[in-house]
């Protein structure tokens, strides 16, 4: 039976061969793999880092175990994706990094970012939880940016229950992630500072355990065959929704960026008008109730009671909403399913019941 080591070598080996990126590393969740991607990237005592505000608490929740200062900065209102022009009047001497999220699948414009981040010492983090699959300009997601974060507790792609990636081309951001993982430890003998012996070891960091085991990526293993066919069925049901609700009225569909392929994690619709807007509860509630497993992404972190206790730079520096783009899209958008199952007739009682409100 093999160690759990070589069986998470293999699943890091055969994911950054898919990807197309030199080193894979895997963790044993996202939160885990967003704290080892901004720790590698020198995040630490009061260094910015830019961020949607439309992500998981968990990329904040990363920020602050470095001491980092989250800086929350509006979107487009159209994609829900980090606007690059707001982006470029957040930067400061303080700032490290930027991570760009790619909402529901959908890549940043990642060539207006790497503009306005270009000659200034910050990284720029790739948030690929919801993109794998997804390509920007011809090269897949994981290939674009130094570092990009996946997560595999979502079962619209790779699925591992929990579990998490960071890819990167750099060896020396290798050599930290590897670090920062496995507890500050170095077992090889070429990086021991001092040889006491076959059984020595040293801890050069203060790192975590964040390592996967070897069931996880045994299942990611398995997985990755058909992650390929998995992504086309993806497509395929995206542009079933795009056909169906073309006609229904109050929705604003998806915007695709021509410059990129879309992994539809899942498919996010704008309600228009204040009256459907204000019956979104309704909505969503008449979807659950008929097994469509429907979901709204995300409340603005900043809003989330943590963060409006600890406050924030900006409180006194910021007349109304934090993001007032980000708040309104939460507003008015719907998560509708990217899932196996959701057949014909799921589409078909979706618009039915949009049509009836």
């Amino acid at each position: 039976m093999e160690t759990r080591s070589k069986t998470v070598e293999k699943f890091e080996e055969a994911f950054a061969q898919t990807i197309g990126a030199k080193y894979a590393v895997a963790v044993s969740n996202s939160t885990a793999a967003f704290h080892a991607a901004l720790y590698a990237a020198g995040v630490s005592h009061k260094d910015e880092v830019i961020l949607s505000p439309l992500v998981h608490p968990e990329l904040a929740h990363a920020i602050r175990y470095l001491d980092g200062v989250p800086i929350y900065t509006d979107v487009n209102a159209q994609t829900g994706l980090l606007d690059p022009a707001a982006v470029r009047w957040r930067i400061t001497a303080n700032t490290r990094a930027v991570i760009a999220t790619h909402y529901a699948g959908q890549p940043c414009d990642m060539d207006a970012l790497a503009k306005v981040t270009a000659g200034k010492e910050i990284v720029i983090i790739e948030d690929a939880s919801q993109a794998l699959g997804a390509s920007y300009k011809g090269k897949k997601i994981g290939t674009v940016s130094s570092l990009t974060v996946f997560d595999f507790s979502h079962k619209q792609g790779l699925y591992t229950e929990l579990g998490g990636m960071v890819v990167t081309d750099s060896a020396e951001y290798y050599h930290w992630l590897t670090l920062f993982r496995d507890t500050g430890i170095r077992r090889d003998k070429t990086e021991l500072v001092k040889e006491e012996g076959p059984w020595h070891f040293e801890a050069q960091e203060i790192g975590f355990n964040y390592r996967m085991t070897s069931m996880q990526a045994e299942m990611g293993l398995q997985q990755l065959i058909d992650i390929e066919q998995v992504h086309a069925g993806r497509q395929e049901m995206a542009e079933k929704y795009l056909a169906a609700l073309a006609e229904t009225a109050g929705l604003q569909l998806p915007i695709q960026n021509q410059d990129s392929h879309g992994a539809w994690y899942s498919f996010p619709v704008l309600l228009k008008g204040e009256h459907l807007i204000a019956r979104r509860k309704e909505l969503v509630e008449i979807l659950l109730q008929q097994g469509i497993p429907v979901d709204v992404q995300y409340y603005p972190i900043y809003l989330h009671p943590i963060y409006l206790w600890q406050g924030h730079p900006d409180v006194c520096t910021v007349e109304g909403p934090l993001c007032p783009r980000a708040e309104d899209f939460y507003r008015r958008v719907v998560n509708l399913p990217i899932l196996p199952y959701i057949d014909k007739q799921c589409i078909k009682k979706i618009v039915e019941i949009f049509n009836k409100l």
